[in-house]
């Protein structure tokens, strides 16, 4: 297997307008920048990271009991703690395609055969798949975000309670990455009680801005919890994600009036003038679109040659694409004035 290696270089450092991540556009919240200098200032570099009750506050936000909850250093960590929780060599993981780059790297780390039915053509999972694989020797994982990255395909908690009603009789746990969950309010949170075989992941970085910081977490029943925390170290996560954490948590209204212009008014306008150029995309229920549109290459390199940044990713079918994140309206506006003076152009 292939090392993950995200086109990061030199993008930070340059004045570019970053839609390539699906990061949010703005700073975080004032209220974290001033808890990160009064940490600096504290002159407490030196100790080792002391989480107080800051998992019954994230627990609190998310609507679950405190003991449902283990903070973890990005998502990916929690990711890679689900798959090294439940596979071995040799097992089987269903991954619908395309999925996120770290589903697939956490499983095959472990070992295991990825199994990857693919998203249909109508944008839809591929349900009917999911619980035929579900019959094969040596499953023992499935993994799927929701909303889908990168196509933005939402899935309906009534047919994720098929997969994990299914899952929980053939004793196959179930990874639902809800890593967009505050732009799409898609949750599966209130079947953690009746599944002991879900683990939700979820993250700080999109909506809240706290992608540097590297914080995510998983929802489980406790036992499960109490089982992955055998997996990670007592200190993976540091005093300057916890300080952001809980600086963020106090002022949800920052993040929520971001998440509101981008998904009011962004992305509608965007998906106006896609539709007015007759470009096709994916409904998607995410901070972003997937673009299946000729020449993507040259899309990217003359975005690229503007300032923007966008990234190159799969259809379904398996055909280059293009993924754009969405941002403030300004945003939005450069991003349209640009590319329609592109197809103008090739």
């Amino acid at each position: 297997m292939g090392h993950y290696k995200p086109p990061l270089e030199g993008r930070a450092a340059k004045d570019y307008l970053l839609l390539d991540f699906n990061e949010r556009t703005t700073s975080a919240s004032p209220k974290v920048k001033e808890a990160l200098k009064k940490f600096i200032d504290s002159d407490r570099l030196q100790v080792y990271p002391e989480y107080g009750n800051l998992e019954a506050r994230i627990a609190k936000y998310a609507g679950v009991k405190a003991g449902e909850v283990m903070v973890t250093n990005g998502g990916d960590q929690g990711i890679d703690i689900v798959c090294r929780a439940h596979l071995n060599g040799g097992d089987r993981v269903i991954i619908p395609f395309p999925e996120f780059a770290m589903h697939y790297q956490a499983a095959r780390i472990q070992g295991a055969e990825v199994l990857e039915p693919p998203y249909q053509k109508e944008g839809k999972l591929p349900l009917d798949e999911i619980l035929k694989l579900m019959d094969k020797k040596g499953v023992e994982l499935i993994i799927f975000s929701n909303p889908n990255n990168p196509t933005g395909i939402a899935t309906p908690i009534s047919d994720v309670e098929k997969i994990l009603e299914k899952a929980k009789e053939k004793e196959i746990a179930v990874l639902h990455d809800e890593a967009y969950f505050e732009f799409s309010k898609i949750t599966a949170k209130d079947l953690i009680k009746k599944y002991e075989n879900l683990y939700i992941i979820r993250t700080f970085a999109k909506a809240f801005g706290l992608v540097a910081a590297r914080v995510g977490y998983v929802i489980s029943q406790k036992n499960n919890i109490q089982e992955l925390l055998k997996i990670r170290g007592p200190y993976d996560v540091n005093t300057f994600a916890k300080t952001a954490i809980i600086s963020a948590l106090k002022d949800t209204k920052y993040m929520e009036n971001y998440v509101k212009e981008v998904m009011e008014k962004s992305k509608p306008k965007l998906e106006k003038f896609l539709k007015e150029k007759k470009l096709v995309f994916l409904p998607s229920a995410g901070n972003f679109l997937l673009l299946k549109i000729e020449n993507p290459e040259k899309i990217i390199y003359n975005l690229k040659k503007r300032g923007i940044l966008v990234r190159p990713k799969e259809w379904p079918d398996r055909r280059k694409a293009v993924r754009a994140s969405i941002g403030t309206l300004k945003d939005t506006e450069r991003f349209i004035r640009a590319f329609k003076k592109i197809l103008t152009e090739i």
